[in-house]
């Protein structure tokens, strides 16, 4: 009876240490890096990506522009336009540390920048009322243009169908 159970618990520890070993290979902190995503215009979120499965115990330091600090595993900030400079320290509950430092260039005129689109927006809104308006005040006044300014506009209209819906309303 001894030596089977000898024998399993010799199976038992050859067999379990394997997975035992996997567990507790790697509890110190090897490598930190910075990531991050822009979820704005000038708006990010950095977090850390570590070799370590189990991230607790680990605690960070993050540095915007050798001004603002935050202490937390993810971080959201707003940056005004220009250059940046983040910077994090990581350390493990062994006293190893860490450093990574990423340098973001933000721009203004950037297609993720909302006054952008708002702006490029308006734009083609105001051309488009700007050359109806300009078309119509035209053709209610063409009789008094000289012929080569109405050569000239009749290209903007060359369907005629500005022409065409003075005339059916000037029927009614």
């Amino acid at each position: 009876m001894k030596k089977y159970f000898v024998v399993f618990t010799c199976l038992f520890v050859l067999l379990l240490s394997p997975a035992l070993a996997k567990q507790s290979y790697n509890l110190t902190l090897g490598e930190a890096y910075i990531k991050y995503n822009q979820i704005g215009w000038q708006n990010y979120e950095f977090y850390v990506i570590t070799d370590l499965e189990n991230k607790d115990g680990l605690t960070y330091e993050w540095t915007f522009d050798n001004k603002s600090s935050f202490s937390s595993e993810k971080v959201r900030y707003f940056f005004a336009k220009g250059e940046h400079t983040i910077k994090l320290k990581v350390e493990d509950n062994y006293g190893n540390v860490r450093y990574d430092t990423v340098r973001l260039n933000i721009q203004f005129w950037s297609l993720k920048n909302n006054w952008f689109w708002w702006v490029a927006y308006l734009i083609v809104v105001m051309l488009i009322i700007y050359y109806w308006a300009a078309k119509i005040m035209y053709l209610l006044n063409r009789p008094k243009i000289s012929k080569e300014a109405r050569y000239f506009l009749d290209l903007l209209d060359e369907h005629g169908w500005i022409d065409e819906i003075i005339k059916h309303h000037a029927k009614k």
